[in-house]
């Protein structure tokens, strides 16, 4: 077990862990163990943290998940894979679920696989979107990566179906460092769909980190949906990094889980790239969701649209800080950001705070955050026409989230969202959609 609070702890079982034997990565993970001797873990003291009270999960001992002690068969049931699927169990690959092996290995693997045969192909590539571990967790999760999913496009490759990837948390007390890395080579496409799920009532930590390098005129969709036990913490980060006339589209939806805490950080380093973010959280009960954005314009030419929507029921509460920087020289930058919370009950709250830095004078950008209640005009239009107030929230309430919805691209996932959606706040009412 590891305390998660005690710094010599983590130092212990750095030293007791097996090595990978791949001597680049070795040394990347000590400098990482050190970067986290010297700052340990954030608290409220951090500016960046100063809503997200992590007293809870500090005091936790938790169970590392190793490869020779995870289960042997999922407890979950999953739909039939109807696309190249890679499936773990608490960090780690499970053959015999995953579907995504058919595939050449240098496209579609697990770390843990390309580290065993061809860890010269991402040496270039690991930690170059994480610059300097942005804090403790990050720096954990280099430190004792060992496994993850690995896609590596080549220069022109163009994915036509979806690449799904499922993390499944199912052992008490587990704790689970996932590191992921997508690479696409010039004017390559894919869509990949990243799940985590988690067993009801079950306590663990998620400690996740996805690092996405776009070259020249790369297209990528990626989705991270979270399905996790109510009583689960997820620390996770999205890193971005593109090139010149890339584009890149997160979509990031919270449905469940007790603590969340979300980084999406994205580099435009070259002209014509454009990034686009969306993200949908459900709060309810006491849950607790923390989403970061931050959006550097350092060339001229770029483009981003983030547009972020919360709900909030019981005594749950959402934080929302949106950074764009615009750098000196990057004139003719297009930047949008939009982050809209709708609380349902009295007890519930979102704090926000949008944040432009603009350094160049020929810019066009805008924010906006808006926080409130369901607007009365329209429930009395719909209680008018026979609606009872029930039946008017909720159906008020899903087109509110609808609108985050609309703005995906892949229709399965659209309609799959949208079902569940519906089941959560609906109550009943899923036909009327």
């Amino acid at each position: 077990m590891i305390a998660i609070n005690e710094i010599q702890s983590w130092i212990d079982q750095h030293a007791q862990a097996s090595s990978t034997g791949v001597d680049w990565l070795q040394q990347r993970q000590a400098h990482a163990l050190k970067q986290f001797e010297a700052n340990g873990l954030p608290d409220v003291r951090d500016e960046q943290w100063r809503y997200t009270n992590l007293r809870a999960l500090k005091s936790k001992a938790l169970k590392l998940s190793a490869a020779n002690s995870a289960p042997t068969k999922l407890t979950i049931e999953l739909p039939k894979a109807t696309s190249p699927r890679l499936v773990f169990i608490d960090g780690h690959l499970y053959t015999e679920a995953s579907t995504a092996l058919e595939l050449d290995g240098t496209h579609c693997a697990s770390l843990g696989q390309i580290l065993a045969q061809q860890p010269e192909q991402i040496e270039p590539y690991f930690g170059s979107a994480l610059d300097n571990d942005k804090h403790g967790f990050n720096a954990l999760n280099t430190a004792f990566a060992e496994d993850g999913y690995v896609i590596n496009l080549q220069a022109g490759e163009v994915v036509d179906q979806l690449i799904e990837i499922v993390f499944v948390s199912q052992s008490a007390d587990s704790l689970h460092h996932t590191r992921n890395l997508i690479i696409a080579a010039p004017n390559s496409k894919a869509t990949i769909v990243e799940r985590h799920i988690g067993a009801d009532g079950e306590v663990y930590l998620n400690n996740t980190v996805t690092e996405i390098i776009a070259q020249d005129n790369a297209h990528i969709d990626h989705y991270k949906i979270q399905q996790e036990s109510d009583e689960a913490y997820h620390i996770g980060g999205v890193f971005i990094k593109q090139a010149a006339g890339s584009q890149v589209k997160n979509h990031s939806m919270a449905l469940s889980g007790l603590l969340t805490r979300n980084d999406i950080m994205c580099d435009l380093l070259g002209g014509g790239a454009h990034i686009e973010m969306n993200g949908l959280v459900l709060g309810k009960g006491r849950q607790h969701i923390d989403n970061h954005t931050e959006v550097n314009h350092a060339v001229a030419h770029c483009t981003s649209d983030e547009y972020y929507k919360t709900i909030l029921d019981d005594n749950s509460r959402s934080v929302f800080r949106g950074r764009i920087i615009v750098a000196q020289d990057a004139q003719q930058t297009l930047a949008d950001q939009q982050n809209n919370n709708l609380l349902l009950s009295d007890h519930a709250e979102a704090d926000c705070k949008p944040q432009l830095e603009i350094y160049a004078d020929d810019v066009k950008c805008s924010h906006g955050a808006t926080v409130g209640q369901l607007d009365k005009a329209s429930m009395f239009y719909l209680q008018s026409r026979g609606i009872n107030s029930t039946s008017a929230q909720a159906l008020l309430t899903f087109a509110f989230a609808n609108e985050v919805l609309d703005r995906l691209q892949v229709e399965s996932i659209k309609s799959e969202l949208r079902q569940l959606i519906a089941g959560e706040l609906l109550e009943g009412l899923e036909d009327l959609i």
